[in-house]
C-alpha cells in the first residue's frame, strides 16, 4: 500500500503542478496550444479541459474512494501523452513547442518522454500490484 500511496501522492504533485503552472503563464500556454497540431474549433475545450482533467484526476487520486480509479485514469493520460511525445519524436508533425507549464517546458521532448515513461511505469507497476493483491476488486 506505500507503493499504491507514494505513486498516488507523485501523480497528484505533477498534475496539480502541471494545471497550476499552465493557468498561472495562461496566455503562453493558450500560445503554445496554438501551435499545436489540433484542429481550431478543439483549442478552447483542450486549453480549458487538460488543466481542468488534471485537477479532477488530483481529486480523484485524494480520495480513498475513488483512488484507484483516479489512477487507471492518470496512468491512461500518461500512456495518451507518452504516444503524442513519441510521434513528436518521430516527426510525425513537424516542429512542436511543449506546451507544458512551469519546469517542465524546460524538459527536450526525448527528456519529456524519460519523464512520461517513468509515470506510466510506476502506474502500472501501481496497478498490477493493486490487482494483484486484490485490494480494489474492479
Amino acid at each position: 500500500m506505500l507503493f499504491f500511496n507514494t505513486v498516488c501522492l507523485l501523480f497528484i504533485t505533477m498534475f496539480v503542478y502541471a494545471a497550476v503552472s499552465k493557468w498561472m503563464d495562461f496566455n503562453v500556454f493558450v500560445s503554445q496550444m496554438h501551435k499545436q497540431p489540433f484542429p481550431a474549433q478543439l483549442l478552447p475545450l483542450l486549453v480549458w479541459g487538460i488543466p481542468f482533467t488534471e485537477l479532477c484526476v488530483s481529486l480523484l487520486l485524494m480520495l480513498e474512494k475513488t483512488r484507484f480509479t483516479g489512477l487507471k485514469i492518470a496512468t491512461g493520460m500518461m500512456i495518451l501523452f507518452t504516444g503524442y511525445i513519441i510521434l513528436i519524436e518521430l516527426r510525425y508533425f513537424g516542429e512542436i513547442p511543449c506546451s507544458c507549464g512551469g519546469a517542465i517546458v524546460q524538459f527536450t521532448w526525448v527528456q519529456h518522454l524519460y519523464f512520461n515513461l517513468f509515470f506510466v511505469s510506476i502506474g502500472l507497476v501501481a496497478i498490477l500490484l493493486i490487482r494483484k493483491m486484490n485490494i480494489f476488486s474492479r
